[in-house]
């Protein structure tokens, strides 16, 4: 399901701040109202969308094509269509297009969520250079470029391999939990050695460097919270709008295969 795998993953990106950072809690927003909607629809096909053409194909090749004035062809084939059946198709294309560019948008912005949660995070505790925040962002361009490799812009077409969504929600999963479990044992050590110096240099006693650090990872996690809580309300309207808008175009698809029964063994919102 197009829509649970991308909501799904901008929660577990935006969750995936370590268990001890304060920012944990406003993944809430997130999770609230997204999944009380019935939007479960089977996206499992590869498809090359813009506004001049929509193709849908597999291994095998070409299964449906629409082109900017409505003409539809399967297999290949020309089907004849009335002006009806035309408006549909156009009104179709360009739906499926606005939602091949969604998905490519919102997945870029749960990435840059959680890049922002957690370089916050540990920028905050050990300095914007240090070896964990460059680990968090090679994370996110790792994720990216995974995920480019099945949702993409090629020039003004874009490219969505839904056959692979399932298998990206899995590694996408699988990758979280092993870097994130090794940056934050990681993050463990640097924080000991982070205690020690303070305990070996600075001014005022060590229970006042600490009580200093305490206060300002504490401001830094009330701002976190705020900004994050932002970022999550508008990342579930988004979802909402793309629940709304595949319900509309699950709907016009059930209108063109009416009018085109032969259609509907091509139904792509399923």
């Amino acid at each position: 399901m197009i829509t649970s795998l991308i909501l799904s993953a901008s929660i577990a990106l935006a969750s995936a701040t370590p268990a001890a950072a304060p920012a944990q809690s406003v993944t809430d927003p997130v999770r609230g109202e997204f999944y009380k909607q019935q939007c479960n629809f089977k996206f499992d096909q590869d498809i090359r969308a813009s506004y001049q053409e929509l193709v849908v194909f597999d291994h095998t090749g070409e299964k449906v094509r629409i082109t900017a004035n409505g003409d539809l062809y399967l297999e290949g084939a020309a089907v004849d269509v009335n002006s009806e059946t035309r408006g549909l198709l156009i009104s179709y294309k360009n739906g499926v297009t606005d939602q091949a560019v969604f998905v490519a948008d919102v997945m870029d912005e749960a990435l840059e969520m959680t890049s922002f949660a957690l370089t916050t995070t540990f920028g905050e505790m050990f300095g914007p250079d240090h070896k964990i925040v460059r680990r968090v962002d090679a994370l996110r361009d790792r994720l990216r470029d995974d995920f480019n490799t099945i949702a993409y812009r090629d020039d003004q077409v874009y490219v969505v391999q839904g056959s692979q969504l399932d298998a990206f929600g899995d590694r996408l999963s699988s990758t979280l939990e092993d870097e994130l479990e090794s940056i934050i044992t990681e993050s463990m050590g640097s924080m000991m050695m982070m205690i020690g110096r303070m305990m070996l240099s600075g001014s005022g006693s060590f229970e006042d460097r600490m009580n200093q650090f305490e206060e300002r990872m504490e401001n830094m996690a009330e701002v976190l919270e705020h900004s994050m809580e932002a970022k999550g309300k508008a990342l579930e309207q988004k979802g909402e709008a793309m629940c709304h808008e595949l319900q509309k175009l699950s709907a016009t698809e059930a209108q063109i295969a009416a009018q085109v029964p032969e259609f509907d063994a091509y139904r792509i919102l399923h």
